[in-house]
């Protein structure tokens, strides 16, 4: 095996097990709030307490990234969230499991902002919708396992015990990952990156003042306020409306996800390798469709009052989400020159979630604990709260279809 493709593993490995901490807490929000007393409003900002420390120390990794070993980086990270996920199944006390999600954003950003660098460093651009589609899959499966496994293990010993398993795999990858090779920065790129020489102020300019970047980062916050929402609250909708239990919530929006995930990932990734040679914005305009249909199929599956119809839409709208993922990604990072590529991820972590995910599932539960105030019912409140979701999944869609035939640098 390659040096490349051993880190396309490795990495793959670290992101599925990335997301798997990330959504182990949207599986037992209903047993954690029950036994720390903890309102919609205060569930939602776990969400939001992580995020702001992970897209704040995003950049700042990134700046780090673009000058150190980046290969040691990841590996702190990836025990910082770890050990810091593997807290939260101690804590006894609202701020406690705060502080433990800040922590775990603070590793996260050392390892979300160094890998699409290091990939795109290890394969040549022909390659990156490919190799970024493999790496993208273990978002569906690691989410699936953070909402399955997360909901299995809180039905048989306790949410408590959700933490303990989600946390110890992270610790033995990182492990691994403080021995690998850093690859050499620009080494596949078509172009050699002539500013590489510049002061590094001067260098910002190629992701500020490029129109790629900024569309995709445009469409990114939406997308990701979109999914923030919808994945904090799918299972919690799925127990408050259909009487769902929390094992079996969990393993549907488990199983709906690493299904869908794959399905769409390989699809974006695969429809992109196979007409962007003779349509170089294929990628873009293929997840600025799939993106605007999604939008209606979601407001359907929020409305539906048969569990049947829900499971069917649900699925339906996940997988055109997801089908945008590794081909925005792979041209997120490839328009980017090699010397500052992983500041603008870093940089795109940081918006993204400031206007994404940090604010989106609080928002959910505060519009949730508002109608339910007024009589409305748990379930009824929490799929209407939902709503705010459907105008963020079309202007993601929207944005990319603006960055069609647009040159990448103004």
């Amino acid at each position: 095996m390659t040096a490349a493709r051993r880190l396309l593993l490795l990495l793959t490995g670290i992101n599925l097990v990335n997301y798997l901490d990330r959504y182990v807490v949207a599986a037992v929000l209903e047993p954690l709030g029950r036994e720390l007393h903890l309102t919609d409003a205060q569930l939602g900002r776990l969400t939001l307490v992580f995020i702001l420390v992970y897209m704040c120390a995003a950049p700042l990794f990134g700046y780090f990234a673009d000058r150190f070993h980046r290969p040691r980086l990841v590996a702190g990270g990836v025990a910082l969230w770890s050990l810091a996920t593997v807290g939260a199944a101690f804590v006894h006390s609202y701020p406690a499991l705060l502080l433990t999600r800040s922590l775990v954003g603070v590793g996260e950003a050392a390892y979300a902002t160094l890998g699409p660098a290091m990939l795109a460093d290890g394969f040549p651009e022909s390659d990156r919708a490919r190799t970024f589609t493999w790496f993208y899959l273990a978002i569906p499966l690691g989410s699936a396992f953070g909402f399955g496994l997360g909901g299995l293990v809180a039905g048989a010993w306790g949410w408590r015990a959700s933490f303990l398993v989600a946390g110890l795999p992270g610790l033995m990858l990182a492990l691994w990952m403080a021995f690998q090779t850093d690859p050499v920065r620009g080494a596949m790129d078509l172009a050699p990156d002539t500013d590489a020489v510049l002061p590094y102020l001067k260098r910002l300019r190629h992701i500020f003042f490029n129109r790629i970047w900024l569309a995709c980062t445009a469409s990114y916050v939406a997308y990701t306020f979109a999914m923030g929402g919808l994945s904090m609250w799918g299972p919690t909708l799925l127990q408050r409306r259909f009487a769902v239990s929390t094992a079996k919530a969990g393993l549907v929006f488990g199983g709906l996800a690493v299904v869908t995930g794959i399905l769409g990932t390989f699809l974006g990734g695969w429809l992109t390798d196979r007409w962007q040679k003779r349509w170089p914005d294929a990628g873009v305009g293929i997840s600025g469709l799939t993106l605007l249909a999604a939008a209606p199929v979601v407001a359907w599956a929020l409305g539906t009052l048969s569990l049947e119809t829900a499971y069917l839409l649900f699925f339906l709208g996940m997988f055109l989400l997801f089908v945008n993922t590794s081909p925005v990604n792979a041209l997120t990072v490839s328009c980017l020159p090699a010397s500052v590529r992983a500041t603008g991820v870093g940089v795109n972590v940081f918006f993204i979630h400031l206007m994404g995910d940090a604010i989106s599932p609080e928002l959910v539960g505060r519009r949730a604990d508002a109608l339910h105030a007024m009589g409305m019912g748990g379930g009824d409140a929490l799929a209407r709260a939902l709503v705010l979701v459907l105008p963020a999944i079309a202007l993601s869609g929207l944005a990319l279809w603006w960055a069609r035939h647009r040159p990448a640098q103004t």
